[in-house]
């Protein structure tokens, strides 16, 4: 399943009263808007654990329960369930 937002073709001036500087802010924010759309479609449709090394991830600290890291020196996941580090163990997928 693809996450998808809708984008901002453009800003509905309707009114020709309005000076330069602010129809240009305008079309800035409608951009601005539309990257950050963009941004929050990858991040929930590219979801990845963070990566990091064994010693990077033995020294978090704060990290709430259900994070999921991996760890790169032994190809690995890693999970925080009830305040305790666990890895996951896997098996070749079908």
């Amino acid at each position: 399943m693809t996450f998808s937002l809708d984008r901002i073709d453009a800003a509905p001036i309707n009114n020709s009263d309005f000076e330069f500087p602010f129809q240009q802010w305008l079309g800035v924010l409608v951009d601005t808007l539309n990257e950050i759309g963009s941004n929050v479609e990858q991040g929930f449709n590219f979801l990845a654990a963070p990566k990091y090394k064994a010693a990077e991830i033995a020294a978090l600290t704060g990290l709430p329960d259900g994070s999921i890291l991996y760890d790169t020196d032994n190809n690995e996941y890693v999970g925080k369930i009830s305040g305790t580090l666990v890895k996951f163990t896997t098996a070749a997928y079908p």
